[in-house]
């Protein structure tokens, strides 16, 4: 390698593990305070999304209610052959 390059090299790598080393602080640092839930009620977060749960489990259910009704009358009635 060339000698001018070895200094840039390791400023580089330098620099890299520097960044590498603050995003992951950063990491762990989140990690913790989304862990730590001294004092928080999620009760209402948790409601909340049930009835949206619920809600789309409802028009789900009538979407598929519609598309079988839609298919039952596309479907001829049995007649009898004649004799």
């Amino acid at each position: 390698m060339h000698q001018h390059l070895i200094p840039l090299g390791v400023r580089v790598r330098g620099a890299l593990d520097q960044t590498l080393t603050h995003v992951t602080r950063g990491l762990h640092r989140a990690w913790d305070d989304r862990a730590d839930e001294t004092g928080v009620d999620e009760a209402v977060t948790k409601m909340l999304w049930l009835a949206v749960g619920i809600g789309v489990a409802v028009a789900a259910t009538a979407f598929f209610v519609d598309v079988f009704e839609g298919a039952r009358a596309n479907v001829p009635d049995p007649v009898a052959p004649m004799p």
